[in-house]
């Protein structure tokens, strides 16, 4: 893979749509009926998403299972309607959408079969959205596993690439590793890991993280026996041992929970060092080959994990992701892994933990100073008095592309004191 020194790709002027965004799960991704399918989306819902301060919404589409004829090759027509619901209800809220196919696990298993099939749903994919707005995305594959390896989805990407291409010039596309997409996936070394095709420079990497997995995960129900153990918080260590539950039988299970009874949070596994580390390499990629990261998928599972846990580990996650100048999309609204729970952030806490009121800082006069996140846009007003009618006048609109917002009135000194606010925009 050829390095770009271009910090001013399409992928990267694309990757500013796409920073914190939100997973719209347990809907298409399933068959009409399946247990899982408990979610439906309205206008109400993308209505909160922007309003809680999202900037995009990732749709898990299982492409395969809605096929209009006994070859698989043709989706029906209904699968379109409904996302096209989603897509321009996205559209319509400025909401950029990332678009996924979802469990597709006859081509996991089996690449090599099911190429063909793969290849022509992304045509007719990108042949009924050539015309959508610039800001919706197509990610090819969620979490390729087993058979698709890194290295089998690296060829299988390129041609998939080169078909979409042909109705979708200009089009932002994700792709992910092998491996459940993981982080370890991206290799600093040429030749090995995730490649992205060198011809194009809209093509952006995803990945996902799910560390700590025995906090993020206890109690879940499709990775049992490993996630039997419940009771565990965020930070660790604990202020008492907790005993592994009985059913677990991996080692390396064990060997958590004795570091996690015994190390302090700095090298704690239910900490932000595991993740820590993981990111930073995902943002050294990113640099070091000019090509953007998403983290796609991140995560806790409601179900047993206490509300303060909750809340200390999406904070520092997304500071984290955040500090690095990574992209994110949260799994999920309203599901298991919940964001919102009867209109409301679930705990309410949740709310500041991802989307930080603004704190200023004033190092000098004129001068204005906070922490933010990169890609959102911000502007300053300023008004000689706050005696009604108040005037406040727009003098400086940024997009951050670093995780620090800084602002120097240059008519300071010529005035006789001022106000300022500032307003996030997108």
């Amino acid at each position: 893979m050829t390095r770009v020194t271009d910090r001013n790709t399409p992928a990267h002027r694309a990757a500013g749509k796409f920073m914190r965004g939100v997973n719209l799960g347990n809907y298409l991704e399933y068959a009409a009926g399946h247990p899982a399918a408990n979610a439906f989306y309205d206008s109400r819902d993308f209505d909160l998403i922007r309003a809680e301060g999202f900037d995009h919404v990732r749709i898990p589409v299982a492409w395969h299972l809605y096929s209009a004829d006994a070859s698989g090759f043709t989706l029906a027509s209904s699968i379109f309607t409904k996302v096209d619901a989603m897509v321009d209800a996205a559209s319509s809220r400025g909401l950029a959408v990332l678009m996924d196919w979802h469990h597709f696990d006859a081509f996991t298993s089996s690449p090599t079969a099911n190429t063909e099939k793969f290849y022509a749903i992304w045509q007719e994919v990108a042949q009924h959205y050539a015309n959508a707005p610039a800001t919706v995305a197509f990610e090819l594959l969620n979490e390729p596993r087993d058979a698709a390896t890194t290295a089998v989805m690296n060829k299988i990407y390129a041609e998939a690439i080169r078909r979409i291409r042909a109705t979708n010039p200009n089009r932002t596309i994700f792709i992910g590793p092998g491996n459940f997409n993981s982080l370890d996936e991206l290799s600093l070394n040429n030749g090995q890991g995730l490649l992205l095709p060198n011809n194009d420079l809209n093509v952006i990497a995803t990945v996902h993280s799910y560390d700590p997995y025995y906090f993020t995960h206890q109690g879940a129900e499709w990775a049992l026996p490993d996630t039997a153990t419940i009771g565990v918080i965020f930070p660790g260590p604990p202020p008492a041992p907790l005993q592994p539950h009985p059913s677990i039988q991996h080692d390396w299970v064990k060997t958590w929970f004795k570091e996690y009874n015994a190390k302090p949070t700095a090298f704690n596994p239910s900490s932000p060092f595991a993740f820590r580390g993981r990111l930073l390499r995902a943002k050294r990629w990113a640099e070091q080959w000019g090509r953007p990261v998403h983290i796609g998928e991140f995560g806790c599972y409601s179900k047993s994990a206490d509300s303060t846990s909750r809340v200390n580990f999406y904070r520092d996650m997304r500071a984290t992701m955040e500090e690095q100048g990574l992209g994110w999309a949260m799994w999920d609204w309203k599901s298991g892994f919940h964001y919102i729970k009867d209109g409301r952030p679930d705990p309410p806490e949740l709310r500041e933990a991802m989307f930080p009121p603004i704190q200023l800082r004033v190092p000098a006069s004129g001068t204005l100073e906070f922490d933010g996140a990169v890609g959102k846009t911000f502007v300053v007003e300023r008004t000689a008095s706050l005696s009604e009618p108040i005037n406040w006048v727009a003098v400086s609109t940024q997009t951050l592309t670093a995780p620090k917002f800084t602002f120097a009135d240059p008519e300071a000194n010529q005035l006789n004191g001022a106000y300022y606010r500032v307003k996030w925009l997108k």
